[in-house]
């Protein structure tokens, strides 16, 4: 007969030991997978399918030799499943976290090959963002003049102009005052976001040029034979 590995004569030993509760320890020579879990006394079973009993303990897996290959979940309360969503969701953060750093990494490496590169494409787009924000500005301003211009003309109607004889204020007066007092606050939330685009881009810039020196360095210390930081 065939020696049984050390771990499962242990395995055996331990559900021989259990009489009454425990079932026959997982056979070497059998295809079939065994389960194994512990009961709220601490004892442990091995059965040939999930048992009802294991309630809200996990329930372990083994393969014909023993080995552990998987987890069936005991019962959670809603609790326990909100918890475990919030960890694996987490998990998987991390993970595409990890994932765009060694990507943003090689990026920066197989794009720029000095610190100076990346410094000009810095300043060609900021360059481009502040001409924008420059046009915004200046056209802003014209609608500012325009804005003040309708401002002063309505004050001659009613209901600005308190005077029994006042006329109303013309339609189109009006719909020009609002569809320019419109534009004015659409202009203004525009150079605001170029403002902010562009203290985004610096400060992304800012952050790619320090990395990349630091994943030159790694290399330097690469070629002279020293042992790189871990990041």
């Amino acid at each position: 007969m065939m020696a049984l590995p050390r771990s499962h004569v242990l395995v055996g030993l331990i559900a021989t030991a259990v009489i009454g509760t425990a079932t026959a320890a997982p056979n070497p020579n059998s295809s079939q997978s065994v389960y194994k879990w512990t009961d709220d006394k601490g004892v442990v079973h091995y059965s040939d399918a999930v048992p009802a009993q294991s309630g809200d303990q996990d329930t372990t897996v083994l393969n014909s030799q023993g080995v552990a290959v998987g987890t069936v979940a005991g019962r959670r309360t809603p609790e326990q499943l909100a918890a475990e969503a919030a960890r694996r969701s987490e998990e998987e953060r991390a993970h595409q976290l990890a994932v765009q750093s060694r990507q943003r990494d090689q990026n920066l490496l197989a794009t720029y090959l000095t610190v100076e590169e990346i410094e000009a494409l810095r300043d060609r787009r900021a360059d481009i963002l502040d001409g924008q924000a420059r046009v915004t500005s200046t056209y802003l301003d014209q609608l500012r003049i325009r804005q003040h211009q309708l401002e002063q003309q309505v004050q001659r109607f009613r209901p600005y102009n308190t005077s029994s004889n006042a006329p109303q204020v013309p339609e189109p007066l009006a719909e020009d005052l609002v569809r320019t007092t419109n534009d004015v606050a659409t202009q203004q939330r525009n150079l605001e976001l170029k403002k902010q685009e562009l203290e985004k881009l610096r400060a992304q810039f800012a952050s790619d040029i320090a990395r990349f020196r630091e994943l030159k360095k790694i290399e330097t210390d690469y070629s002279r034979g020293a042992q790189p930081a871990h990041n």
